[in-house]
C-alpha cells in the first residue's frame, strides 16, 4: 500500500547528504535566492530537483517545456542531467529574473541546452502548439491561475 510521506527538514537534508554534490552553479543559485527573502519560496527545493533529475535520466528525456523558469535552478538542474542533444524550452514573463536565469546558464555551460522565451505563457503555448512542438516532460510551476487554459 502506498503511503504519503512528508517530506520535513529533516528528511530533506537526509536525501541531500545521501545525494551526489550540487554542481557549483546549483549552489550558487540556492544562495543568491535566499538572499531575496520570500521570494525564495519560488525555488523548487533540492530534493524535487533530485526527483526531476531522476525523472530525465531514466526516461531519456530530450525535450522539455518548464513554465516559470524564475532564477534558473530546475531549468539548470535538469539541463545538468540531458544528454547533448537535448533542449529545454523555458517559458516566464519577467525579463529580470530571466536575465538572471540566463547568466547562470552561461556560466555553468548549459546555455545551448535552454531556449528562454519570455512573455506571456499562454501566448507562448499557442505559438508552440501552431509549430507543432512536441515535449516529453512538461514541468508548470507558475501562472497557477490560469493552470486550466
Amino acid at each position: 500500500m502506498i503511503k504519503n510521506i512528508k517530506i520535513d527538514e529533516s528528511l530533506e537534508k537526509y536525501i541531500s547528504d545521501n545525494s551526489y554534490d550540487l554542481h557549483p552553479v546549483q549552489k550558487e543559485i540556492i544562495e543568491y535566492n535566499n538572499s531575496l527573502g520570500d521570494l525564495k519560496k519560488m525555488q523548487i527545493s533540492v530534493t524535487q530537483a533530485y526527483f526531476m533529475q531522476l525523472l530525465i535520466k531514466i526516461n531519456n528525456v530530450k525535450q522539455i517545456l518548464e513554465i516559470g523558469t524564475f532564477t534558473g535552478y530546475s531549468a539548470l538542474s535538469m539541463a545538468l542531467v540531458m544528454e547533448t542533444d537535448g533542449l529545454i524550452t523555458c517559458l516566464d514573463k519577467n525579463k529580470e529574473t530571466s536575465d538572471i536565469a540566463k547568466n547562470f546558464f552561461k556560466k555553468a555551460n548549459v546555455n545551448n541546452k535552454i531556449d528562454l522565451i519570455i512573455g506571456s505563457a499562454i501566448e507562448n503555448l499557442n505559438k508552440l502548439i501552431n509549430e507543432n512542438k512536441y515535449f516529453d516532460l512538461i514541468f508548470i510551476d507558475a501562472d497557477k491561475e490560469n493552470y486550466i487554459k
